[in-house]
């Protein structure tokens, strides 16, 4: 894990997280801020940009198999991607957007509409509740 790259501040009322690696090896070219950015456009088009917020952090820990991501939100499920293009995956990541939102707490039990999104998955955590 790499230390010391741009954690973006999220806004204290975001309820959903969208969080795109900025220290992962990226092909040449392509940064996180672009990643970010094809993201929130995606989402945007999709109607989800008010529902999810698209940040780039430090580090997601998953060094192995870059390009991370994690999609989280108060009192849902967290889940970690890895492997992954973000231009050739946006739209199954709008997909999982789509699926997380509508279902009780983000819990995704079917897999099988996130397309080869699916094959990428590292982590499913389940909400914490008090």
């Amino acid at each position: 894990m790499t230390q010391g790259a741009a954690n973006a501040p999220m806004s204290k009322d975001a309820q959903n997280r969208l969080l795109v690696c900025a220290t992962c090896e990226r092909v040449e070219g392509h940064t996180a801020r672009q990643d970010c950015a094809v993201l929130r456009g995606a989402l945007k088009q999709a109607g989800l940009s008010d529902a999810i917020e698209v940040d780039a952090v430090s580090c997601l820990g998953g060094c192995v198999a870059p390009v991370n991501i994690s999609l989280q939100g108060q009192g849902r499920a967290t889940y970690v991607f890895d492997g992954l293009d973000v231009k050739d995956a946006q739209p199954d990541i709008v997909t999982l957007s789509q699926k997380f939102l509508a279902l009780d707490k983000g819990w995704i039990e079917d897999a099988r509409p996130l397309g080869d999104l699916r094959n990428h998955l590292r982590a499913r955590v389940p909400s914490f509740e008090l």
